[in-house]
């Protein structure tokens, strides 16, 4: 029955197609070469397509008389007059390639190239561009194309697993409705999806939301950022024409060729310096190759993107692929911002020295200044900055939330999987090559060979347990799964056999160990979720099994979580040493640097965000104490001159008398953090806090009672930020206990320090402290420093660099009754993605102490 009723369908969109009234073609160069996804535009209309990867087109027109333009990076724009009639005519053409002039310009020693200037005037003008909209709406096709060309034998079966094959083409394809308003709000509506890829992927991504008028893309500096001289130098190619305008070619170099930055060529159009089109390449930081095209066209006066291409090619650790991207946008709908719309006759002051020098003293309107006006770029720079402050106070006049600086919805058509293929036919128009059918043919013969079994899958969509996965752990995903969220509910089971491969399974204290644990997580809503988990832990050296429960909600807004058990911590909170560490010393160097001891408890956790720059947390705890004492005389490896240190560590201001006996403790926690640069940003009617360049500050305060009693407050400033050319982490804290001050080391002021070789990342951890030693009951304060350069020592080869090398400096102080301690170091990371070096050295008291290596790990 389903034959024939797909024998009906496939009939009727024959016969629509028949029917069916247009023009179709090939793009190609002088030189008879096909030219990819080239741009066609309706002139008059709001249609528009693309062409195929073999330069194919097709678009359906009604019967009349047209003007069809046609588009491709470095080629003259081509516009042919044609007439409709009843039926599919062919049209095909033959694109020239621009004719870039050289003007008259010399460049000779201590004269500058005249790209600069040029660049100067762009760059004044982006944020204008940015703005020159003040809304718009489109219709988008996006296509995907993916193939996986090779991969390690030891992965096929995973890979056979997820339905998919090695040398098929798979295609993923969407129709989607694009929008956007002034400042920040986007909408986008996924119309439709049509793909060969395995059932659960996600729909496409669409590339027209990316503009180059913004100063930083992800990681990318755009050329056009304020900050473009830092990482780029510029050629003047020349020029050429297109809608009888110059357009300056120009060619982008990076200066140090590395992350970041793009290579390639910019096309701006003189006077209005609008980007025109651009082709870049570059490398992301997993050695990934990117190239990316995009075409703009004159739309209401403004040069909006009507193209973009994006191709990948891929090789990690043995397996190879290639992807690209195609984003063809039409019927846009255009609301100008006569404001920001304007175009200014701009002084480069570098050049125009003169000029520049009269215009200084005028006074500068904000309603007349763009309206072909002389001004500087300065004069621009300020006269921007002021036009947005007049449009965001008259947003928060109007009740505008101004705090927002993102607003974006997404949604899928509930009908986006099943439209018919009549509808593909008349919005996508853009022929499949015969690799990419192909690729359909086959994948459609894999999923069909497996489509009893997913169809079971899918109608029961229960856990099934598999002996199996008490050796390697499983989490079990069921219920029904959306095309935007994730299941709504899994059970999570962590196999003990795991803590051998984290190399967790052996200490001092409880000789080998073996722990599981079983979490199950619930989704309510699309932001919200409540999970459950137990935990068990037995130690064969103690023969005693360890565990504990945990209960929690969270949302964007706030969380509170109960726990409760009885099992062993470290005396820092803050897990100072892993314990997979702590297993290889203690194993094979019978050094035991891990310190435990073990409470029973009962805790409430919970947290508040008061708004989007003031934040709440407080707990409570309820606890038993018990101390603990080593119970393995030996490890793997007997070291003549050494053996096992107590259990209990050494501490100056305890004379290292750390032992305690069993106790009660109430422990009482609260904590507020401020963030005066914070920002707010919308998912899909959900609010959430953006903190980027923002410092973060806390006050806290921890108190005991009970068994123990004492009175802890400190202040911390944390923030990672960009400065210059490379990116800066910092921490600063300072604290004090007050009214009574605790005795035992648990409640003390701990500082993560290391004594082993293998060095954990994080921003306020030294490399050559002692774990306990320092700890304290009085004042205190410590401070931390890490900057990552984009370029240092190793980093100037640009192998190393795009081999994903990344060096730094770091600063590590202490300061407390006990010690005054100074450690500067130098590090490396990326070696195989995971590792890396650092040599550091330490003063203390003002004098030299050591110097010393680590090895970057995730250990």
């Amino acid at each position: 029955m389903l034959r024939v009723l797909s024998l009906f369908v496939f009939t009727g969109l024959l016969v629509n197609f028949a029917q069916a009234s247009g023009i179709r073609g090939v793009i190609r160069s002088t030189g008879g070469q096909p030219l990819p996804y080239a741009s066609i535009l309706v002139k008059g209309t709001n249609l528009g397509t693309m062409a195929n990867d073999e330069g194919r087109y097709e678009i359906t027109l009604q019967p009349g008389g047209y003007e069809v333009q046609f588009q491709y990076l470095g080629h003259k724009t081509l516009v042919k007059k044609v007439e409709v009639g009843a039926d599919v005519q062919t049209l095909d053409v033959v694109m020239e390639e621009a004719a870039v002039n050289l003007a008259e310009v010399k460049i000779g020693q201590g004269r500058e190239d005249p790209a600069y200037t040029i660049m100067r005037k762009a760059i004044s003008m982006a944020r204008f561009h940015q703005l020159e909209t003040e809304s718009w709406s489109a219709r988008t096709y996006v296509k995907g194309t993916f193939r996986i060309t090779d991969i390690p034998m030891l992965a096929r079966g995973l890979l056979k697993k997820a339905n998919m094959e090695v040398g098929t083409t798979y295609v993923l394809e969407s129709i989607n409705e694009l929008s956007f308003r002034q400042p920040n709000t986007v909408k986008e509506r996924i119309i439709s999806i049509r793909s060969n890829l395995p059932p659960g992927t996600q729909p496409s991504i669409n590339f027209a939301r990316f503009s180059f008028y913004q100063p930083q893309l992800g990681d990318l500096v755009s050329p056009l950022s304020p900050r473009a001289f830092n990482y780029y130098r510029f050629e003047y190619q020349g020029y050429f024409t297109d809608h009888g305008q110059t357009i300056n070619k120009i060619r982008v170099i990076p200066r140090s060729k590395g992350l970041n930055t793009v290579a390639g060529t910019l096309n701006i159009v003189e006077d209005t310096w609008s980007l025109h089109s651009l082709g870049f390449t570059y490398t992301d930081e997993n050695g990934f190759n990117y190239t990316l095209k995009q075409l703009f066209s004159v739309i209401q006066s403004v040069w909006m993107p009507v193209s973009s291409e994006i191709t990948l090619k891929a090789s990690y650790l043995g397996a190879k692929g290639e992807a690209r991207y195609v984003t063809s946008v039409r019927n846009y709908q255009i609301k100008v911002n006569p404001k920001y719309h304007q175009a200014p006759t701009i002084v480069d002051e570098k050049i125009e020295k003169e000029e520049a020098v009269a215009l200084k003293k005028q006074k500068i309107d904000s309603k007349t200044a763009l309206a072909q006006k002389a001004v500087t770029r300065k004069q621009l720079r300020k006269l921007a900055q002021k036009m947005e402050k007049e449009d965001r106070q008259e947003r928060k006049t109007g009740g505008e939330d101004v705090a927002v600086v993102r607003n974006y919805s997404y949604a899928i058509d509930t009908l986006a999987r099943i439209r018919s293929g009549t509808f593909w036919e008349q919005e996508r128009q853009v022929p499949l090559t015969e690799i990419e059918v192909k690729g359909y043919q086959r994948a459609d013969s894999v999923y069909k060979a497996n489509e009893a079994k997913i169809k079971r899958d899918s109608l029961k969509n229960t856990p099934k347990f598999r002996f199996p996965h008490l050796l390697t752990g499983h989490t079990y995903n069921y219920g029904k799964r959306s095309e935007t969220e994730w299941y709504p509910r899994s059970l999570t089971f962590e196999s003990p056999l795991m803590s051998l491969t984290k190399l967790d399974f052996f200490n001092t204290v409880e000789g080998y160990l073996l722990k599981s644990r079983i979490d199950y997580s619930r989704r309510m809503g699309r932001f919200a979720r409540w999970n459950a988990g137990v935990s068990g832990r037995y130690a064969f050296a103690r023969e005693r099994l360890n565990g504990g429960l945990n209960i929690g909600y969270t949302n964007p807004k706030n969380s509170i979580t109960l726990t409760a058990g009885r099992n062993v911590f470290q005396f820092n909170a803050a897990n100072p040493i892993s314990e997979g560490i702590n297993t290889i010393y203690t194993l094979l160097n019978e050094q035991n640097y891990l310190k435990i001891y073990e409470k029973s408890y009962l805790a409430l956790n919970g947290f508040q965000r008061l708004s989007d720059k003031v934040s709440l947390s407080a707990g409570v705890s309820f606890e038993r104490r018990y101390p603990l004492t080593n119970n393995a005389l030996s490890g793997w490896r007997d070291v003549t001159e050494r053996q096992f240190s107590s259990n209990d560590p050494e501490n100056l201001e305890l004379n290292n008398q750390t032992a305690f006996p069993t106790h009660n403790a109430t422990i009482i926690t609260a904590a507020l953090t401020y963030r005066p640069f914070a920002k707010a940003a919308i998912f899909n009617g959900q609010r959430f806090t953006i903190n980027n360049n923002s410092p973060n500050f806390t006050l806290r305060n921890r108190s005991g009672f009970g068994g123990t009693s004492f009175n802890q407050v400190e202040f911390s400033v944390n923030d990672a930020m960009r400065v210059a050319k490379g990116s800066l982490r910092y921490l600063a804290r300072l604290g004090t206990f007050y009214g009574n001050s605790p005795k035992y080391l648990m409640d003390f002021k701990h500082f993560n320090g290391n004594q082993t070789l293998l060095q954990n990342e994080g921003t306020e951890n030294f490399r050559l402290l002692d774990y306990y030693t320092f700890s304290t009951a009085n004042r205190y304060a410590q401070a931390h420093a890490d900057y990552e350069f984009r370029k240092f020592l190793l980093t100037q080869f640009p192998t190393l660099q795009l081999a994903g090398l990344r060096e730094n400096v770091f600063v590590n102080t202490l300061f407390t009754n006990k010690t005054n301690l100074f450690e500067l170091g130098y590090g490396f990371s990326g070696i195989l993605k995971t590792l890396g070096l650092e040599v550091v050295t330490t003063f203390q008291d003002g004098k030299y102490r050591q110097i010393g290596f680590r090895v970057r790990t995730a250990l």
